[in-house]
């Protein structure tokens, strides 16, 4: 698998453990700060049960998308695995998107914190890269693609929440705004992407959101260079339910502009959210759609058992208006920005919504997995 180091008994060895501690994600970072895709995509895992891991991939022209996952996942009670996920999402023939994902034994998995690489079965994720496939449930897909790297993380919460426990998931976003080429294979049916936008995230924690709705989107309409971040979760803390709370990162020219509010009121249901917060300064409203006939149902697990329901579109779309406050006291507009078929989506719960859905499939093993 191109490492020439063990596993231990905990599925990595005691330097990779070391290796993540020291070379893990830093904290309290703004988006300006200068965080490398290194610091921020290494392995936050110790060894111990009780938590999960993602490493994803995210991209889209606005007619076909695609969402690629590599993920540890250390449940109480049963030894830990390594899973790989695959996506294809078309806007115009909804019937051609296929979702498969595929899992086994820690002995399948192997990590790098500094220079940053993920390795389950033949699948890997570095710094700039990600190839690999899956095979099972009557369909084989693959990829092979590269990324530029080397902006600032963007960190959608408030520096505080990555410190401790409070937030039971940590999300970063080291490659925020990329363009993704190579290409994907699916049932031999190969296609070129040539600097298709997309982003690289990488999440952990020790447990899911209760609830959650999702957008990202660095390819507006118009060539613009913006980039919106948006995230609103609810939490439970023992048998209350926490308050929503929203986190809005905006990149407009040179300028970051961040907003949150902290609401009992849901302003999302499924493929539908609308978007409004302001501070002294300025306000976004906006909304994000996406069609759920043309999404893919997911089955998350937390360490404990507890299953949470994704459901993710890489082809929604997006609008956000941004106004700025003038000097007679009113609100200017300064920004429109428009997406369509460019915005990453998701909208996940503690229950599957109703209706009919690809479902994310188990498909069997990872291309190279041996055993």
């Amino acid at each position: 698998m191109g490492h020439d180091r063990g596993l231990g008994r905990s599925g990595r060895s005691r330097s990779a453990i070391l290796a993540a501690r020291a070379g893990g994600p830093r904290v309290g970072a703004r988006p300006e700060g200068g965080c490398t895709t290194e610091r921020d995509n290494a392995p936050a895992w110790d060894g111990r049960p009780g938590h999960y891991e993602v490493w994803f991939l995210t991209c889209s022209d606005g007619r076909t998308g695609y969402w690629i996952r590599s993920t540890l996942h250390a449940p109480t009670g049963a030894p830990p695995e390594g899973r790989v996920w695959f996506a294809r999402f078309d806007r115009d023939r909804p019937e051609r998107t296929l979702a498969l994902n595929a899992g086994g034994p820690m002995d399948w998995v192997s990590d790098r914190a500094d220079p940053f690489e993920i390795r389950i079965g033949g699948t890997e994720l570095s710094s700039g890269v990600a190839r690999g496939g899956v095979a099972g449930d009557g369909h084989e897909v693959a990829w092979d693609l590269e990324f530029p790297t080397g902006e600032p993380t963007l960190r959608l919460l408030p520096d505080a929440l990555y410190r401790g426990g409070l937030a039971p998931t940590k999300p970063f976003s080291p490659n925020r705004d990329t363009r993704f080429s190579g290409t994907v294979v699916v049932d031999g049916d190969e296609v070129a992407l040539d600097a298709m936008p997309g982003q690289q995230g990488h999440m952990y924690g020790s447990r899911h959101a209760e609830r959650w709705a999702w957008a990202h989107c660095p390819a507006f309409d118009g060539g613009s260079e913006s980039v919106v971040s948006a995230l609103v979760a609810q939490d439970r803390r023992g048998p209350v339910t926490t308050p929503f709370t929203t986190f809005v990162s905006l990149r407009h020219g040179d300028r970051w502009f961040r907003f949150s509010k902290v609401s009992r009121r849901r302003d999302w249901a499924l493929g539908a959210w609308r978007i409004d917060l302001a501070d002294r300064r300025h306000r976004l409203t906006g909304r994000v759609a996406a069609d759920p006939e043309r999404m893919v149902q997911a089955r998350y697990l937390d360490p404990d058992g507890t299953p949470r329901w994704c459901h993710n579109s890489e082809v929604a779309s997006s609008r956000f208006v941004l106004f700025e406050r003038s000097r007679r006291g009113g609100f200017e507009e300064i920004a429109i920005l428009s997406s369509e078929g460019t915005t990453h989506a998701e909208w996940a719960g503690r229950t599957p919504a109703p209706g009919e859905f690809v479902q994310h499939s188990d498909a069997g093993r990872p291309a190279g997995a041996s055993g």
